[in-house]
């Protein structure tokens, strides 16, 4: 998983914790605010009932026709006001919850409570609010606070998803970067546009370290062309006085068999060191890339080439090659070695009466070319290794040394084709050539 996605992921799981940790507590949060709001407008309600007190005296609510009492219910009995006079020398300054009764119906209510002394009298003023009224303004804000909530949450999880895009875009360009390079030698270091530091030492750190690989590849490829080259001569010479040994007359017979033995092996040994020279001058790019190359009548060059050998092995050859293609800035006789070895391949590793495919077909994108076999195939753990220098697989002449298929990837890589391999275990393997447009 991406480490976008898994901080991205990390952040929605701790706002739908947090949300869902508000949703449980909201309840009980709104209702005391709502009582609080409610007590509040009760207090303010007070002080303006004083004034009117105040202002106008208290003969304009308590009268002795009256009864030294006044209440007032507004009309859906949400609240009321009620002023009295009182005995009692308690003084009452609360803020309940009351049950009254209101024609004939019992009515649960938030009840400020007041006592008050004025012209040598004590009154008790009781402001009211409905219980009901104020659940419902607590759902409502209930309600409204999800909502709002739930849209905090959304927006914080997309601004996060948007910033931890641009705050991981260095490391998405260096993974890119990477992902692109298909040869050490391909890698070109380039600075990082980014004002936080681990990126920085990241980047600065792979470029120091394919800085060395390049240095330790190009080492490699020196030595092993220096060598290669070297080695020729002495085995040129070697060769050519084991010949001259087995063309002498004087030559006991009984050291016949082992002078060829010995030709053999050094013919062997010459083929390694050719091959060798070769992979290390294409990674040198010694070879040019002048030459515009039909790719369709190239692979049939090459099956009329092989022919013979396949049917002295008893293998049938196929050709289907549909549609035209010619490759750009290519090396014919490169991309000659490269189907001959892959072909050649094919009917090493084929079954008796076996059967070998070239099929090419046109692209959108270019050209495909694939060599199919009926052979042994490749087993899975081996696929990837295919290519490696000197990996011998298997081979059932004993001759292979393990670099026909590095040849192959090698000359693929220097003309930018796709080259891909598809195998099944006694059943075949299909080498597949995608050629750019």
């Amino acid at each position: 998983m991406r480490l976008q996605t898994k901080l991205a992921l990390f952040s929605a799981a701790s706002k739908v914790i947090v949300l869902l940790l508000l949703i449980l507590g909201l309840p009980k949060l709104v209702n005391t605010v709502a009582l609080h709001n409610a007590d509040a407008r009760l207090q303010l309600k007070e002080e303006k009932m004083y004034q009117i007190i105040e202002d106008q005296g208290i003969e304009s609510f308590i009268t002795e026709e009256d009864g030294n009492a006044y209440g007032s219910y507004n009309l859906f009995r949400e609240e009321f006001i009620s002023l009295e006079e009182i005995n009692s020398g308690k003084v009452v300054n609360s803020i309940e919850n009351s049950l009254r009764k209101v024609e004939n119906e019992v009515v649960r209510y938030r009840v400020l409570s007041s006592t008050f002394d004025l012209g040598g009298k004590r009154y008790l003023l009781e402001i009211g609010r409905s219980l009901a009224t104020i659940e419902n303004n607590s759902k409502t804000l209930q309600k409204y606070a999800l909502y709002v909530l739930a849209a905090v949450v959304l927006l914080t999880v997309f601004t996060d998803l948007a910033f931890s895009k641009i705050l991981l875009r260095p490391l998405n360009l260096i993974m890119k970067r990477l992902q692109r390079v298909e040869h050490p030698s391909s890698f070109t270091p380039k600075k990082l546009n980014t004002t936080t530091q681990d990126f920085l030492y990241l980047n600065d750190t792979i470029n120091s370290m394919m800085g060395q690989i390049q240095e330790a590849f190009q080492k490699e490829k020196e030595f092993i062309g220096n060598v290669s080259h070297e080695l020729l001569t002495p085995v040129s010479i070697l060769q050519n006085r084991l010949e001259n040994l087995l063309a002498d007359p004087e030559t006991p017979e009984s050291q016949l068999e082992k002078l060829v033995d010995n030709l053999r092996t050094l013919h062997r040994l010459k083929n390694i060191i050719q091959a060798l020279l070769l992979v290390s001058r294409i990674e040198n790019e010694q070879y040019l890339r002048n030459e515009s190359v039909d790719i369709p009548q190239l692979a049939q060059e090459v099956a009329e080439e092989i022919k013979e050998r396949a049917e002295a092995r008893e293998v049938s050859l196929e050709v289907d090659l549909k549609g035209d293609f010619t490759l750009g800035k290519a090396n014919q006789s490169l991309l000659f070695t490269m189907f001959f070895n892959v072909v050649n391949n094919a009917i090493k590793y084929n079954k008796p009466e076996g059967t070998i495919t070239l099929t090419g077909r046109s692209l959108p994108t270019g050209y495909e070319l694939c060599v199919t076999d009926t052979g042994v195939g490749i087993p899975a753990e081996n696929l990837p290794h295919i290519f490696s220098r000197f990996k011998r697989l298997h081979a059932p002449d004993g001759e292979s040394h393990g670099l026909g298929l590095t040849i192959v990837k090698t000359i693929a890589t220097f003309h930018q084709i796709d080259l891909s391999v598809e195998s099944v275990l006694g059943q075949g393997s299909t080498f597949r050539f995608r050629f750019p447009a």
